[in-house]
């Protein structure tokens, strides 16, 4: 089920195929979606009345083509009948549409991810426990995530995503009240049917740490590391959202069954080959 508007299943492949485990101070969030989740964080719920193009419903209708990319503008006008609410509501729609294949980009951004406690605020009364921002060049992207009703674990799911454009000087309206901030460390996706993990974000801070401790597990174990070898064990964890304990480092077949493309097994090679003629001592 994938709306024939959207870019080839690309945000059913973002927000379905995975599941991303968020770390932030002292506590990680896990992410997980279904495809009918996509409806909701479109805003189709916005164009008609209620169930209309939501949950199997609207899954069907958008899979047999009785919603179009070019039928909700008419829609829209259809439900509304103010001509200001009408235009308001169109671009807030369309504006989810059109970035929601960002959310890969926002995912996996170079400047800081933040995510907000919006838990912390109960007097805004704004219907989602966290929510996700990144600032990119010329919107902010904000993903709202609820946690699972009973659940132990932090299970959470996608409930809103909203897009701000920085031409309006209240871009910042869904979080500059907000008081509980955190910087995220990283987030670890995860291919649901093969369990294969990758880092696909981390801030400078957690790299430094981490980084940190690689050399103070080698150190602890007698190995020399230098810049490279800390690098290529570095990158290792990144690509198989594992950290790798001496152990794990000294098991060369376990390391090699791991590789699925070429690009892996030349990581893991070099690595292996710069293992091999670690010197003893510091």
């Amino acid at each position: 089920m994938c709306p024939a508007f959207l870019q080839n299943g690309k945000e059913e492949q973002i927000l379905c195929r995975y599941d991303y485990y968020i770390h932030v101070p002292k506590k990680v969030l896990h992410l997980t979606n279904g495809e009918l989740k996509i409806l909701h964080l479109m805003g189709l719920q916005y164009i008609a009345k209620e169930g209309m193009f939501e949950g199997d419903r609207g899954g069907y209708m958008i899979k047999f083509g009785r919603l179009r990319y070019d039928s909700i503008e008419k829609l829209i006008r259809k439900y509304y009948k103010r001509t200001e609410k009408q235009e308001s509501m169109a671009a807030m729609v369309y504006g989810k549409i059109n970035n929601l294949p960002r959310i890969s980009e926002m995912l996996r951004t170079e400047s800081v991810l933040y995510l907000y406690d919006i838990t912390a605020n109960p007097e805004l009364q704004l219907k989602t426990d966290y929510l996700l921002v990144n600032q990119q060049q010329d919107a902010v992207l904000q993903l709202g995530i609820i946690k699972e009703v009973k659940s132990k674990e932090q299970i959470c799911h996608c409930n809103s995503f909203m897009v701000d454009y920085k031409n309006n000087e209240d871009y910042d309206l869904h979080y500059r009240d907000l008081t509980h901030c955190y910087e995220i460390n990283k987030i670890v996706r995860e291919e649901k049917e093969t369990k294969r993990a990758e880092v696909i974000y981390q801030s400078m801070e957690a790299e430094q740490r981490e980084k940190s401790g690689i050399e103070k597990m080698l150190a602890a174990a007698g190995i020399y590391a230098d810049k490279k070898l800390l690098n290529l064990i570095f990158q290792l964890n990144k690509k198989f959202g594992i950290y790798h304990t001496v152990d794990i480092l000294n098991d060369n077949e376990a390391l090699l069954g791991k590789c699925t493309d070429k690009r892996e097994k030349k990581l893991v090679s070099d690595f292996l080959a710069l293992w091999e003629k670690k010197e003893d001592g510091i």
